[in-house]
């Protein structure tokens, strides 16, 4: 249950329904990272060959230990696109209705009971997969003039949460901010002086032992906002983690790498990461895809694939 007090931490919990979904979700977003972030320091968009690249392909065009070099990017990045992924599903479906109750609470609004399912989206100018996502919204939450323009909007958050009538199509965007590495820095007055006043959540990593997730509620320069924190001790974030390293071995060591611990759904996706070394991306994420079931998808998702929305530019 929701506290009414907001100065009271809330924990939250987070069910795997289907560990496979689950461990296919973690390779599936980094890739997709991988393939579609701009800024990170190694890229495949920056191969002739892209968006026709393979695993193999990266490793032999890029200099030694380049991954190394990824590595840090991808853990804050990365996150962006594992957290659009994962609560897109049902394991996240908890979570992200009482993020909606709380910024009701919070500004004295009420969406339209009308708005029958959601769906998050990576936004940012540094991910392609922002490029046409002004067209899957009509308006913006909170409801009054937007300062600035809409693209720029876009351009400086990382998630947007579109809550959408699929009989109608009207749809609200929410936009949000994610900090997969210091998360800290969400609780923070300079943070947010940066930061689009539109954007009235944020999902951050941050430190502590307790194997939480909580909800916390914050104001700066008159802005509220919902904060959703993951301490660096949950198994989510250990995953996260474990996943990246697995890909960091296999750059790292190349294909016949065999070493990966953890359990059994996990050193099986990384077998899979083996055998599919030379495999065209695109079909790698048509097989990762394969595993995250329209059953374990939110709302009226069934029909197909609601991962990340890829809207198919270079």
């Amino acid at each position: 249950m929701r506290s009414n007090k907001r100065s009271i931490l809330t924990p939250v919990t987070l069910l795997i329904p289907s560990i496979r979904s689950y461990w296919a979700t973690h390779f599936y977003s980094l890739l997709k990272c991988i393939h579609s972030h701009r800024n990170l320091v190694h890229s495949p968009r920056n191969f002739k060959e892209y968006p026709l690249w393979t695993m193999s392909l990266l490793r032999g065009n890029l200099p030694p230990n380049f991954f190394e070099a990824m590595e840090a990017y991808l853990r804050n990045w990365g996150a962006q696109y594992f957290l659009a992924s994962l609560f897109n599903q049902k394991v996240g479906e908890n979570i992200i209705v009482e993020l909606i109750e709380r910024l009701e609470d919070l500004y004295g609004a009420c969406f339209n009971k009308n708005l029958d399912s959601f769906a998050f989206h990576v936004s940012g100018s540094d991910s392609a997969l922002s490029s046409r996502l002004s067209d899957g919204f009509t308006e913006i939450f909170p409801f009054r003039e937007l300062t600035g323009s809409v693209e720029k909007l876009i351009a400086y958050s990382d998630l947007c949460l579109i809550l959408e009538n699929n009989f109608t199509g009207g749809s609200v965007a929410i936009f949000g901010e994610v900090e997969g590495a210091y998360g800290n820095k969400l609780r923070t007055e300079a943070y947010w002086g940066r930061k689009q006043e539109f954007c009235v959540f944020a999902v951050g990593v941050v430190e502590g032992s307790q194997k939480q997730i909580y909800f916390e509620e914050s104001r700066h320069r008159g802005i509220d906002r919902v904060l959703l924190l993951i301490e660096k001790s949950h198994f989510v974030v250990n995953d996260f983690t474990k996943t990246l390293h697995c890909f960091k071995w296999l750059f790292l060591y190349g294909p016949n790498f065999e070493g990966f611990p953890g359990d059994d759904e996990f050193r099986y996706f990384s077998g899979e990461m083996r055998k599919r070394w030379s495999d065209p991306i695109d079909s790698v994420f048509s097989f990762l895809e394969g595993f995250i079931t329209g059953g374990d998808l939110i709302g009226f998702n069934n029909d197909g694939i609601q991962i990340i929305t890829d809207p198919q530019v270079n």
